[in-house]
């Protein structure tokens, strides 16, 4: 079947005027895309087999680390993916009542073909949410209050492998990711229950980022499962607490500099950054810092083996830049995002299975950001070891959509906030778990 796959892909993809590569194309590239989102091993498992180069999910992945380099650095045309998924244009925000992309993740790059929407709209949200006074915020009481009532919640909760510190909605870890997240980038405050219950339900209850896939937001929508009958109104009301939160308060109209966005069309995007980014990507690093799941077991490799409470219990809690190379290997070791993608603006010709192939313009191409965290010709004979000391690990990662700290300035404009947060929960946290007794740190189970 992986071969077949392969094969058909190869030929689809460079003739996509065919018959049979607009019927059977658009179905490989919804079910396969979910299979890679959803398995972990899945794009590991193909370079195996294939080589760096090869074809999944309707597009060509090009997994060499230094094409991968050039990808992440260079500006990029998009289209309606989050990595190998298919999107929805219809449930996008703004779009979905009927007015124009502010979308950043299907906007283009100027220099790639697109408008200056992606700049104008990324400064815009950067101004207003993601800035110096949100990362003031993190330092603030209330924030300090937040991570004290988590590590309380962590001694009161099972929070061993699948603990429910881990999953409970309304206490524990993603309870406090909605009302830490909220209060840091938008000061809302965390003790307003009633509009942490909305946020959390969206988000979380009701599967908030399944919404924006194609086909399955729809059918959601359909058939009303999940909550899914009314979240569009659901994602209305909290554009609305967005839209009238204090950071927006003196929020400026029709500025040129942020190409005249409104504060509603920044709530939106927001409704969609919360969902698929913010709300996501650091829980993903949380559960795999603090034991919720292991490491992937990737082919024969043993990395399902490694205990990574071990390596945060022997962490020096004082020492803030340990705390945080403990967390960029834990990003390595398993991507919170796993690929991302471009559209090629010229044909281009590259080898798989062992035979030269050229693609058109207007190719979809994979960036898979994952393989390129587990290449071995970069990172050695300890690719599948955890070594949060290991040469390169800062100016290498790109696990937050950039090669180190460069980009073509699309790195996730919350990395900071997002590296801060962690790195504050595993201290706080982790203080607290060394003064359980040991049966209690290992399984969780509290006194």
């Amino acid at each position: 079947m992986n071969n077949i796959l392969n094969n058909f892909q190869t030929w689809a993809i460079q003739y996509p005027e065919k018959g049979l590569s607009k019927t059977i194309l658009p179905l490989i590239s919804l079910f396969e895309g979910l299979l890679a989102t959803t398995n972990a091993t899945y794009l590991h498992s193909k370079r195996q087999k294939f080589g760096s180069n090869f074809c999944c999910s309707g597009q060509v992945v090009l997994g060499d680390f230094e094409t991968l380099k050039i990808a992440l650095t260079s500006p990029q045309a998009r289209t309606w993916r989050l990595g190998t998924t298919l999107l929805d244009a219809k449930h996008s925000p703004n779009q979905d009542v009927g007015g124009r992309n502010v979308f950043l993740l299907s906007l283009s790059d100027q220099a790639a073909g697109g408008s200056t929407d992606h700049a104008a709209f990324k400064k815009c949200m950067q101004d207003y949410l993601l800035n110096e006074t949100a990362s003031a915020r993190q330092r603030d009481p209330i924030a300090r209050g937040l991570l004290e009532k988590l590590a309380a919640d962590y001694k009161a909760m099972p929070h061993s492998p699948g603990g429910t510190f881990f999953t409970d909605e309304h206490r524990g870890l993603m309870q406090f990711m909605i009302r830490y997240l909220h209060y840091v980038i938008f000061g809302l405050n965390p003790d307003d229950d009633d509009s942490m219950r909305h946020l959390t339900d969206l988000y979380y209850t009701r599967l908030g980022p399944t919404h924006y896939i194609a086909k399955v937001g729809r059918l959601l929508k359909q058939l009303k499962l999940k909550g899914h009958g009314d979240i569009s109104d659901l994602i209305e009301k909290v554009a609305t607490l967005y839209e009238q939160s204090p950071v927006l308060a003196n929020f400026q109209e029709a500025r040129p500099e942020y190409n005249h966005m409104t504060r509603r069309e920044l709530a939106k995007l927001m409704t969609s950054i919360m969902s698929i980014a913010a709300l996501q990507g650091p829980l993903h690093i949380a559960y795999t810092s603090m034991g919720f799941r292991p490491l992937p077991a990737y082919g024969d490799r043993t990395t399902a083996n490694i205990d990574l409470t071990q390596e945060w219990d022997t962490l020096d809690l004082e020492d803030r830049h340990a705390v945080r190379l403990f967390l960029l290997e834990c990003a390595r070791l398993w991507a919170p995002v796993n690929a991302t993608h471009r559209i090629a603006t010229e044909a281009f010709t590259v080898t798989i299975a062992g035979k030269a192939q050229t693609f058109p313009a207007g190719t979809n191409i994979l960036i898979p950001i994952g393989l390129g965290l587990l290449d071995e010709s970069i990172w050695g004979s300890t690719t599948y070891e955890f070594n949060a000391n290991r040469e390169n690990l800062c100016p290498f990662h790109m696990g937050f959509h950039s090669v180190g700290d460069h980009s073509a300035e699309r790195i996730c404009p919350g990395k900071e906030v997002a590296l801060d947060m962690l790195v504050d929960i595993l201290i706080t946290v982790g203080k607290v778990r060394r003064t359980l007794p040991p049966a209690t740190a290992t399984t969780g189970h509290a006194a």
